[in-house]
């Protein structure tokens, strides 16, 4: 057999088994644990130390901090400019000094029309008596009471593309939202909710200068903001523009969790402080020209004029809760510096058993190559 060895050999001597060390075990073993050590230290090593943990954590913690405040700029920018765009400016005369009829229909810029919204042609008993008296007070007015019915008619001939977003709104109050500033671009005029009791009829020759041609009124609320239960504006006013473009965008951002919060849902989608939001926007892209055709007026000035029974039929029991802190800016700032500590907090955690399983990974895995070879 040797022979047939010696020539497999010369053909193939990658196959040559060598003998060139003795086999000492104690030797080998000795050697394999030295260099294990060295291998196991050495994946060690390729691991982040524990100050480049603390540092990734601190990136982390920077990186969503800053992230927040990104996402929240609009909110933040609102509360600290609240009374410079916000504050009322607007004072209207008292109904006594005004001659009959007021001079609205010789020189208003304001279409003479009134818009209300209800969800059928029956009017609900608490209303009926509101309504009668603002059609009363405005009778020199064209009155458009908007139904769901009428309103998505009016929609599908000449806003069609917001036909799919209307049919699928989470609740009815935002499409009750939503449409009076369609109807308020389209036509202009007085918008008032049903709950409004109607004292008399606002002199709209007094709102506005006369060197701007389009004009909105809003009245102010609190804590900051405007609220949209009566909205006066010319036709084809860049603010309702800039509103019926936005509301896609500002539904979007609700749509997941309205039905765990519809109060915060209907506000921010197309609710008060949705319209809040566009208005500061536009009063800040040029406030010189933009702060003289929009006015807002406080409820004292609007006092001789309506009467707001604030029946809020919408609410739900998030609601009151909601307005409760919503009249306690320290409790905002408070609360909010706890979720934030706290979520951060979580996120560290989970963040330090991550890193922890990882470290081990090595040494985990060299243990399985040494079973095995056993």
């Amino acid at each position: 057999m040797r022979p047939w060895q010696d020539l497999r050999w010369s053909l193939f001597p990658g196959f040559r088994p060598t003998y060139d060390k003795l086999h000492d075990e104690e030797r080998l073993d000795h050697e394999s644990d030295s260099g294990s050590n060295q291998r196991h230290e050495s994946s060690c090593n390729a691991w982040p130390t524990k100050a480049t943990g603390w540092l990734v954590l601190l990136v982390v913690n920077l990186a969503i901090v800053l992230l927040l405040l990104h996402t929240l700029e609009p909110l933040i920018t609102l509360l600290r400019l609240n009374e410079q765009l916000f504050s009322p400016r607007v004072t209207l005369p008292s109904p006594s000094i005004l001659s009959h009829g007021n001079g609205t229909a010789r020189s208003s810029r304001i279409p003479l029309i009134l818009h209300q919204t209800t969800a059928t042609e029956e009017i609900p008993e608490r209303w009926i008596q509101p309504q009668k008296s603002c059609k009363k007070a405005y009778s020199e007015f064209e009155y458009k009471l908007w139904t769901d019915e009428s309103a998505r008619n009016f929609l599908s001939e000449h806003y069609s593309w917001f036909i799919p977003l209307w049919d699928n709104y989470a609740f009815p109050i935002q499409r009750a939202d939503s449409i009076r500033y369609f109807v308020l671009y389209h036509y202009g005029g007085i918008y008032l909710d049903m709950d409004t009791v109607c004292n008399n009829t606002l002199p709209l020759h007094r709102l506005g200068s006369p060197k701007v041609k389009d004009y909105a009124l809003f009245k102010s609320t609190h804590p900051t903001g405007i609220t949209n239960d009566l909205l006066v504006a010319s036709a084809r006013h860049p603010i309702y523009a800039s509103a019926i473009s936005k509301l896609p965008a500002y539904n979007a951002l609700t749509r997941s969790w309205a039905r765990l919060q519809p109060y915060c849902a209907i506000m921010i989608s197309a609710g008060p402080l949705f319209l809040t939001m566009v208005v500061k926007d536009y009063l800040l892209e040029s406030s010189a020209l933009h702060s003289k055709a929009a006015g807002v007026v406080n409820q004292t000035e609007l006092a001789p004029y309506i009467t707001d029974l604030q029946s809020n039929s919408w609410h739900r029991a998030d609601a009151q809760m909601l307005m409760w802190i919503g009249e306690r800016p320290w409790l905002w700032f408070t609360m909010g510096t706890f979720v934030l500590l706290a979520g951060l907090y979580v996120v560290d955690r989970l963040l330090l058993l991550f890193y922890s399983h990882f470290r081990k990974v090595p040494s985990d895995i060299y243990g399985t190559k040494l079973d095995k070879e056993a």
